[in-house]
């Protein structure tokens, strides 16, 4: 059994790109652990990331040695209320892919990953 990541966490780092903020999963070296790191801003980000590119992962002063992977910002055509459950279909979506994404990724840096509904 690999790395279990909350379902609700990949939720919170799914964020609308409108927010202009962006979030990552940090995975520990060992895949044992992770934390979230929400919101980053997203302009920020990556001036830090453009200037600094440590070979560790570590984007904007995370943790030594540590994965970091980005939740893809989703859109949400017009403007929908934040509140409906078309924003929130289109939000649990994104995050699904998200998680699928972070999986893949996690694979290929050895470490397995299993998200669960929480």
């Amino acid at each position: 059994m690999g790395l279990r990541v909350r379902f609700s966490d990949l939720f919170r780092c799914t964020l609308d790109e409108r927010t202009g903020n962006e979030g990552y999963i940090g995975v520990s070296p060992k895949g044992d652990e992770y934390h979230v790191v929400v919101p980053v801003d997203t302009q920020i980000a990556r001036g830090v990331k453009a200037c600094n590119r440590p070979r560790d992962g570590t984007p904007f002063g995370g943790y030594a040695r540590w994965f970091y992977f980005r939740c893809e910002a989703f859109s949400a055509d017009g403007d929908p209320d934040l509140n409906s459950e078309e924003y929130r279909s289109l939000r649990v979506a994104a995050s699904r892919n998200s998680g699928a994404q972070l999986v893949k990724w996690a694979a290929g840096e050895g470490i397995q990953i299993e998200v669960y509904e929480d």
